[in-house]
């Protein structure tokens, strides 16, 4: 009994600010490619997002609900008119998760969103390996921010208050200032 609490303790600690993004590979479904207008995929790991750049790492539940969530952090983001490059986005759409019988429109709002957003990762994870590697809450919304050197700066879970998002906002800023002032030393 107490090495089981010992071990589920320790799984509860696999994100923390300030420590490592655990690793995480996505071999079947994965990244959305966008070649021309045919959107197809290939297998993702979490060893491609680059150092040197912040990253915003949204991992969701392929529910409604999620994108409601992250919805008013999205118009935020977009309304704030960030230079292309200047932070990663990636989602990790967990459809695993996703309510019976939902995944065929799942799989097309992936390929819109694909579409109207090129150069953001959009990642299928067929398999919940997200919610096991990073030990996250299913049926919902996490929201992660790397530094330029690949450590987790923010961590939230669930849903996203005014508050929240102003803060996630401040942090990717300053990141991305970071970031900057790395690149020019």
């Amino acid at each position: 009994m107490a090495f089981a609490l010992l071990c589920s303790s320790g799984l509860s600690a696999a994100l923390e600010v300030g420590g490592s993004l655990p690793a995480l590979n996505i071999p079947s479904r994965g990244e959305l490619v966008l070649t021309g207008d045919k959107v197809s995929y290939t297998p993702w790991s979490s060893a491609t997002i680059r150092s040197g750049s912040p990253a915003l790492i949204f991992h969701m539940a392929a529910r409604m609900s999620s994108d409601a969530t992250i919805a008013p952090l999205r118009t935020r983001l977009e309304s704030a008119g960030y230079a292309p490059g200047v932070f990663q986005s990636i989602s990790v759409v967990n459809l695993d998760d996703a309510l019976w019988g939902t995944s065929g429109m799942v799989a097309s709002e992936l390929t819109k969103n694909k579409r109207a957003h090129p150069e953001a990762v959009l990642v299928a994870d067929d398999a919940g390996r997200g919610l096991a590697a990073w030990n996250l809450k299913s049926k919902g919304v996490a929201v992660i921010l790397l530094n330029a050197k690949g450590e987790i700066s923010y961590l939230k879970q669930g849903k996203l208050s005014k508050s929240d998002i102003d803060t996630i906002i401040n942090k990717l800023n300053s990141e991305i200032a970071n970031a900057e002032q790395l690149a020019n030393n």
